[in-house]
């Protein structure tokens, strides 16, 4: 069993200025999946685009929208979103106080080069 406490060690920062705490990852030795911490900042939001792998998404805190293709879903705290891989798909905070904190697990190494240095 391993514990882990959001802090600056575990924390990179997205292309889009989004903090990503990366909670559970294959270096601890979680062998399908990764757990993140994501904090989009009130006004901010995630580049527009898809990849191949999904997510499974917990909304923590905040609210906004996840705009996708043709249409948006909300974003509320205690909402589950799933996106497919290959699903164009974009998070977006619409507070202009507070930040939209999201919990998402991705399947082991698909972002890789978003991990913080090793130290």
């Amino acid at each position: 069993m391993k514990a882990v406490d959001i802090n600056e060690k575990i924390m990179s920062v997205s292309p889009s200025g989004n903090k990503i705490y990366w909670l559970i990852t294959s270096e601890m030795g979680a062998p399908n999946f990764e757990m993140r911490y994501i904090e989009i900042p009130p006004g901010g939001k995630t580049s527009d685009g898809s990849h191949p792998h999904e997510h499974e998404v917990f909304v923590v805190k905040g609210n906004g929208v996840i705009k996708g293709e043709d249409r948006e879903e909300k974003l509320i705290p205690g909402r589950a979103i799933f996106v497919q891989g290959n699903e164009r798909h974009q998070w977006i905070n619409r507070s202009n106080n507070e930040a939209l904190g999201l919990i998402c697990v991705i399947p082991k190494g698909a972002e890789d080069q978003y991990k913080p240095p090793k130290k």
